[in-house]
């Protein structure tokens, strides 16, 4: 079970920067006015901010995942018996 929670942490951490990228994404105007461009660069920065802490959360969603694999297995490996040794 904490093989498998393991390994959707590690998925949701690489979706979320895709999720957040793909929301972002905008085509600028043809002809912009200085206001557009200046709405332009704070949308763009904010953008940039919000993908920042995507990606962080999206590290620590890995780490913790990884985690959770690698506790698992040891812990899988050491509840079953090697066969063919006595």
């Amino acid at each position: 079970m904490l093989t498998v929670v393991g390994v959707l942490l590690m998925l949701a951490s690489c979706l979320l920067p895709c999720l957040t990228f793909w929301n972002g994404i905008t085509l600028p105007d043809q002809d912009p006015t200085p206001e557009a461009i200046q709405q332009e660069n704070a949308e763009a920065l904010a953008f940039e901010q919000r993908f920042q802490i995507a990606a962080s959360i999206a590290g620590a969603l890995a780490i913790l995942g990884l985690a959770a694999f690698i506790y698992a297995r040891k812990h899988h490996r050491r509840a079953t018996p090697v066969q063919g040794r006595k």
